[in-house]
């Protein structure tokens, strides 16, 4: 049995699976926790977002440095929940803000590598199976994290009704046991890839790559200031039960899944700057629909929409980001779990200052205008792309003979 999990990698699809459910059964509560659970102002979501984040890029960072000595991915997956463990067992019994910024500074930010050392796992099996599609292996892992937060959310804010936060956080620590145990006793060590590090060394990153890198930047703003906001804005503002944030976030879980593989499907040969551009749109329409919201059922019909956006942007930006520097997975991968972590990080703190000063409901307006600014990223990237490969190819184009090429060539 065990060998034919081994076989079709569904090793790794159970080990995502895992560790999605412990973010999905912590991460859509934290906002709430820190606000009614522990009694803190709105403005204190930002100040634990950005410790948390800027410690856990600090910490991946550092095991990027052990990665390059030759230290397991699989070693630095069991490190990196272990210490989300732990955090979540202090969480569990913390009755003041501090004690959990520590903790989360200290222990809940190495969960920032878990997910990267799983998708790092996946790949390294998968390069040396014969017959895998890399791009259809890595949508089906990321859609296996989806599919944990199918139920983790439900399930999260039914064990915390009533304020009983302590029940949700056991139960993400004991998914992080299970992660932890299912790591070691199953997914087997991987050998260091070195083959492609000169070739790495060699390429130059062009300088519209960083427009693509701050596109994908805003599009995780808007999306975590939508839905950091949106326990406080369902439950406190419009009034809703408390178990319905959930339901929200279980249904555009479930919804995402065929997205998204079905867009790393057509990416293959479709144009993936144009998903990604029609993406941004449904978001903003999404974010626009929810700031009209007044039923249950309205949020449950936007969720549709809400799916099309997060299925083809969580599908294919990495791909896109990875088109670009071919030989460059490793950095590409960093580059765009950063993003991914800055995003959530300016999201959750633009959410905050926009509660403090207005409503919830305000940050979906927050969130519309960086879905419009991610939009506006991925315009100038196309546009500075293809004026670069028009001067490449035609080195005696003065600027404006080439811009308006490259013009043409972004409408076509």
């Amino acid at each position: 049995m065990l060998s034919v999990l081994k076989q079709h990698g569904l090793l790794f699809l159970l080990l995502s699976m895992f560790t999605g459910l412990i973010g999905s059964f912590v991460n859509p509560l934290m906002n709430l926790f820190i606000v009614e659970g522990l009694n803190s102002p709105p403005v204190f979501l930002g100040i634990y977002t950005v410790a948390v984040t800027l410690a856990g890029l600090v910490f991946s960072q550092w095991l990027g440095s052990l990665a390059d000595k030759g230290i397991s991915a699989r070693k630095m997956f069991m490190i990196a929940v272990s210490g989300m463990a732990t955090a979540l067992l202090i969480f569990a019994n913390a009755t003041s803000f501090w004690v959990v910024l520590v903790a989360g500074v200290l222990l809940f930010s190495m969960g920032n590598a878990a997910i990267p050392q799983v998708l790092t796992l996946g790949r390294q099996w998968a390069v040396q199976q014969p017959g895998i599609n890399l791009a259809q292996f890595n949508a089906r892992l990321r859609a296996a994290i989806s599919f944990a937060w199918v139920g983790g959310p439900p399930l999260g804010y039914a064990l915390a009704a009533g304020v009983d936060f302590d029940r949700s956080f056991y139960m993400a620590a004991f998914f992080a046991l299970v992660a932890l145990c299912f790591a070691a006793l199953f997914i087997p060590e991987m050998s260091r890839n070195s083959q492609h590090s000169s070739h790495q060394a060699a390429q130059k990153t062009p300088s519209y790559f960083w427009l693509m890198v701050l596109a994908i930047t805003f599009g995780s703003v808007g999306n975590i200031m939508y839905s950091s906001a949106l326990p406080l804005y369902a439950i406190n503002e419009l009034g809703f039960a408390a178990h319905t944030p959930g339901l929200f976030m279980g249904l555009v879980a479930c919804l995402e899944i065929p997205v998204m593989l079905y867009a790393g499907k057509l990416a293959q040969h479709g144009n993936k700057l144009k998903m990604f551009g029609v993406a941004f749109m449904c978001a903003m329409l999404f974010y626009s629909g929810v700031f009209f919201a007044t039923e249950v059922w309205h949020l449950v019909v936007l969720q549709f929409i809400n799916a099309l956006f997060y299925g083809v942007f969580a599908g294919i930006g990495l791909t896109i980001l990875q088109d670009e520097l071919p030989s460059k997975i490793g950095f590409t991968a960093a580059v765009y779990s950063n993003a991914i972590k800055v995003g959530m990080m300016l999201g959750t703190t633009a959410t905050g200052i926009i509660a403090q000063v207005f409503s919830f409901r305000f940050a979906t307006i927050g969130a519309f205008c960086a879905a419009g600014a991610a939009l506006s990223f991925l315009l100038l990237f196309n546009y500075r792309k293809n004026l670069a490969r028009y001067k490449q190819f035609n080195p005696n184009l003065d600027n404006g003979n080439a811009g308006s090429l490259a013009s043409s060539q972004a409408q076509a």
